[in-house]
């Protein structure tokens, strides 16, 4: 009787975990996001023909954004610059663009994405192989493609598009 009343203790103990676990998993961070959820294929994804790994010293950037210098941030480990009004990016200490930031209205995403649209249109665009977490009071819809190491997140207020990350894997 008695391993029998432990049996069930133990049952609904992990219950209990397992059950706060996904209540709250909208609160963990992006890299227990990656490890749980399904690829999205993001081969695709570039921001005006820029690629996540390009060189950020490269003579095309030089010659569409002119020569940066100015850093638009200070963050360990990462530069970042303004390409241009809504399009921010940050490169690792080779010079490889490891991230996008995109605010500019405009600036829709391969498949047709763009600031303003509603979570349902991102939902519908991009798939179910999705993510949702929080951070700084926003809530986050998030792809990971595992194939390119790579993942774009959709930072939402109020259910709409504020602004879009696109990331390979080595960002924190």
């Amino acid at each position: 009787m008695r391993r029998n009343t432990m049996i069930l203790i133990t049952i609904g103990i992990v219950l209990f975990l397992t059950l706060t676990a996904f209540s709250i998993n909208h609160t963990f961070p992006r890299s227990f996001h990656h490890t749980f959820t399904k690829t999205t294929d993001l081969s695709k994804e570039n921001i005006e023909g820029l690629y996540l790994n390009d060189n950020f010293y490269s003579d095309e950037i030089t010659k569409k954004y002119g020569k940066k210098t100015e850093q638009s941030r200070d963050v360990t480990g990462y530069d970042y610059y303004e390409l241009r009004k809504g399009i921010e990016v940050a490169t690792n200490k080779s010079g490889k663009i490891t991230r996008f930031i995109i605010t500019d209205r405009n600036l829709e995403t391969v498949k047709g994405i763009k600031i303003g649209d509603n979570k349902e249109d991102v939902i519908k665009v991009y798939g179910k192989n999705d993510y949702f977490r929080s951070e700084q009071g926003l809530n986050i819809i998030g792809y990971v493609d595992r194939k390119n190491n790579t993942s774009i997140e959709f930072w939402l207020i109020d259910e709409k598009l504020n602004f879009y990350k696109l990331d390979n894997k080595s960002m924190k």
